[in-house]
């Protein structure tokens, strides 16, 4: 028995109770708006897209990762954009 002679179950059974009542709930915040960026112009006809699979080392993937996110793009659009770009100045 635990003080007050209440069992373990009842006491945390109070302990949660009272815990609920002092965290009355709050809206949900709402998230800060992304800022706006061009997105990749889409062809007048889609063009199929296939699967590329590829192994980036970590720290090059991370801050991919943390680029897209800020700039509110996807990993795809950047990729394809940097191969498309990179390719082109190959080809020329």
């Amino acid at each position: 028995m635990t003080k007050k002679g209440l069992s373990i179950g009842a006491a945390m059974k109070q302990r949660m109770t009272t815990t609920q009542e002092r965290e009355a709930p709050q809206p949900p915040a709402e998230p800060a708006p992304l800022p706006q960026t061009e997105a990749a112009p889409a062809p007048a006809e889609a063009e199929p897209l296939d699967s590329f699979n590829t192994r980036l080392p970590r720290s090059l993937h991370k801050r991919l990762k943390v680029h897209v996110a800020v700039e509110g793009r996807k990993i795809q659009d950047v990729v394809q954009k940097a191969l498309d770009e990179y390719l082109r100045k190959f080809e020329s």
